[in-house]
This record gives C-alpha cells, sequence and structure tokens, in this order.
C-alpha cells in the first residue's frame, strides 16, 4: 500500500473540560508561522498536528524530514508568545518511517504518540515520548501490533485518550481492509488491549484505520475507511468496557453525500464521545464536507452536514478535522483550496444551529502551502492549530490562531 501522502494525517485531542457559550468572535492569527529549526532536508512540516487541552503545547509532525525518516517538532507558548522546545526523533526505526505522518497529544502535554506509517518496510509502528519538565524522552520501545503484516502501515493514523493511557494505532493497509490497534500503559509500560480492531460490514478495499479518534476517558473510539463502498467512505464505533471492545453499530454512512465522498477522510470526538465529526473531503467533485454526528443512548443519528463557504475550487474541506472539548466549536481544513493554497473553516454551535466564521488562511504562506492539511483545536476551542505541509517547497509550516472572546464555563458534576 502507498502511504508517502495519507489521506487524513491530523488527530485532534479532546480533553475531559467542558465549556458552554461559546462568543462568535473571529479567529486571528498569533504570531509568525511556525517552522522548526534542525530540520534536514524538506520535511512537510504540519503534516500533523496536534495540541494540549489549555493550547500553551502544540506537536508539528514533519513526516519526510532527513530522507523520510522523519520527525516531530514540540512547541510552547508563553505570554502568547510561541518557542520550539524539541525536535523528536523516535529510536528504532528501520528505514523511512515517515515519523510525524500522525501525532497525538494527551490533555496535560506531558505524553505524545507518533507515527511512522512506513516503519521497517511498511509494517509500520508508533512512537511514545513523555516530558518531564522541559525535557521530552522516549517511553519503552516502538509500538508494534500484533497480527499485523509486512504492509500494514501501522501509525497511519494515531490517537491518546486524555490522560496519555490509553492510545490508539491505526493500520489501514495489510490485506486493504485495515484494522486499529489499543495501547494502554501501566507503570510506564505499553502493552496492547485485545486483539486488533476491524468493523463489520466493509464493502470493497476498507482501509480502516486511515483516520481514528478517541474520546477523553479512552472508552470511545472512531475508525475511518475513507475508501469503502468504492469511496463513499463509513466510520466504525467501538466502545470499552473493562477491558473488552465492542462495535457499537453499524457502521456510519451520511446521508446527503454527493459522489465518492470519502466519508472517514478524517474523524474527531467531543470529550464526552457522544458527537462525532467526520470528513469527506472528496464530496461534490472535491469541494468536500463534513458530518456531525450524535450519539443517545447509544444510538447515533446524522445531525448535520457542514461546507464552508468562500472555497475556491476544489477545497478538498475536511481532508482534516477536530472538535473542541465540548462539541461547541469545529475546525474543518480544505487543503486543496485557492489552487493548493489551502484554508481552515471555524464553526460554532449555539443549540442545533452551526455557523460557519470566515476561512482562516495565514500569512506568510510561500507558494500553495496546502494550510488545512491537518488541523486542531484547544480543548476549549479558543486556539486553533493549521498545518500546511508544503509551504515553501515543502519545508512546511503551521499557523496558529486564536479568539479573543472567552466562553463561559458550564458546572460539570464530577
Amino acid at each position: 500500500m502507498k502511504m508517502r501522502h495519507p489521506v487524513s494525517v491530523a488527530v485532534c485531542l479532546v480533553s475531559a473540560l467542558l465549556f458552554a457559550g461559546h462568543a462568535s468572535a473571529q479567529f486571528v492569527q498569533q504570531g509568525p508561522k511556525l517552522v522548526g529549526t534542525g530540520a534536514a532536508g524538506s520535511p512537510e512540516q504540519g503534516y500533523a498536528v496536534a495540541l494540549s487541552a489549555d493550547g500553551n503545547t502544540a506537536v508539528v509532525g514533519g513526516a519526510t524530514d532527513s530522507s523520510n525518516t522523519g520527525a516531530t517538532w514540540i512547541w510552547i507558548r508563553s505570554s502568547g508568545v510561541w518557542s520550539q522546545q524539541a525536535k523528536l526523533v523516535g529510536a528504532g526505526a528501520v528505514g523511512p518511517a515517515l515519523q510525524g505522518t500522525a501525532v497525538a497529544i494527551s490533555a496535560d502535554g506531558n505524553t505524545v504518540i507518533i507515527g511512522g506509517p512506513m516503519d521497517n518496510s511498511s509494517a509500520g509502528a508508533a512512537w511514545i515520548w513523555t516530558r518531564s519538565g522541559s525535557v521530552w524522552t522516549q517511553q519503552g520501545n516502538k509500538l508494534v501490533g500484533l497480527n499485523g503484516g509486512p504492509l500494514t502501515n501501522q501509525g497511519a493514523s494515531v490517537a491518546l485518550s486524555a490522560d496519555g493511557n490509553t492510545a490508539l494505532v491505526g493500520g489501514p493497509g495489510g490485506d486493504s481492509v485495515g484494522a486499529v490497534w489499543v495501547w494502554v500503559r501501566s507503570g510506564g509500560v505499553w502493552s496492547q488491549q485485545g486483539n486488533k480492531l476491524v468493523g463489520t460490514g466493509t464493502q470493497g478495499v476498507g482501509l480502516q484505520g486511515s483516520s481514528i479518534a478517541l474520546s477523553a476517558d479512552g472508552n470511545t473510539a472512531l475508525v475511518g475507511s475513507q475508501l469503502d463502498n468504492q469511496s463513499v467512505g463509513a466510520v466504525w464505533v467501538w466502545t470499552r468496557s473493562g477491558s473488552t471492545w465492542t462495535q457499537q453499530g453499524n457502521k456510519l454512512v451520511g446521508f446527503g453525500a454527493i459522489g465518492g465522498s470519502q466519508q472517514g477522510s478524517s474523524v474527531s470526538l467531543s470529550a464526552d464521545g457522544n458527537m462525532a465529526l467526520i470528513g469527506g473531503r472528496n464530496d461534490n467533485g472535491g469541494v468536500g464536507a463534513a458530518w456531525v454526528w450524535s450519539r443517545s443512548g447509544g444510538v447515533w443519528t446524522q445531525d448535520h452536514k457542514l461546507t464552508g463557504s468562500g472555497a475556491i475550487g476544489t477545497s478538498l474541506q475536511g481532508a482534516s478535522v477536530c472538535l473542541a472539548g465540548d462539541g461547541y466549536t469545529a475546525i474543518i481544513g480544505g487543503r486543496g483550496d485557492t489552487s493548493d493554497a489551502g484554508a481552515a473553516w471555524i464553526w460554532t454551535r449555539s443549540g442545533d444551529v452551526w455557523s460557519a466564521q470566515p476561512k482562516l488562511v495565514g500569512t506568510g504562506a510561500a507558494g500553495s502551502s496546502q494550510q488545512g492539511a491537518s488541523v486542531a483545536l484547544s480543548a476549549d476551542g479558543k486556539t486553533a492549530l493549521v498545518g500546511g505541509p508544503f509551504d515553501n517547497s515543502r519545508a512546511g509550516a503551521a499557523w496558529i490562531f486564536s479568539s479573543p472572546a472567552l466562553p463561559r464555563r458550564r458546572a460539570v458534576k464530577p
């Protein structure tokens, strides 16, 4: 399976913090674009991005750094100013692993998982890093799930629970059906939990695990499969009770799709796992869209189909998506907008009504940056991170946007 440019490279963190009553103030760019130092070659920084719950730690993957070895940059914010904290390259890689193809971060910002789907002749792997103070250390050996295969592409997608103790690793390759592996941490040691997850009802080449997401408690998982049923795409929901994972209902396929929409190109969950955002970047001839689903009593229902206004050309909206912790703010990336300059759309919800703000395009871009190839939000929805891996002849970059509006906190029972 060719994994040079996976369909979905963004993984969104959700936190157990819940907020409500967001104001609709527009987002503004915070400082210049982020370009990490120490890059080798054309790293494509912004290939994948993630944010801690408070928005003060940013993770930026550069999958093609150092002749496709790949790397990941850590950035921290202090008083509104961003500075690079580290460049991470996992030990034990075999060949050009493409580390940084997918990234995720715990709520506190102290645990990061990095996917490298081309490791060891495309078997793939994932690396865990932890922070103590300002020092990052690889935690254990790279993760490679059992019963994979030489072309599984494990690490094409990754996700973490809020506490960082549950990890998902997607492997969409292998037999072309794809699968997801669950890992749990105890006492600093990671072990695989159960067998790999493969959803029922796949039609044709599914590539399950091309995108994944976890709820804050790690007990609800979304698994995207954008090529299912001749590229209509679909998403599977899994829930955990104790240490046992069970598929929840049938696969999700949104109505209102136009053509082979590739639903499952990207996925995100609210903190409580009861709201899902599913990107379909190829909907309507590549304009793209995202579907909102909600869960009640274990049953999932489609609420909305979102397509941002102001798109120019084949915008590929839904190439990346992210929900804030409470599900009241969403960001949808469209890497193909305006001849691959790219853009991102912020959506906010009031009651059951979603409203889009003007699309976001970061300043200082050089060439066709493909902004929106990856996106992330802080838990409160006030900080957004947008990756543009093709900026400046594939050096890549990431842009930070912030909203000055303060959300009104809603009391949450413990």
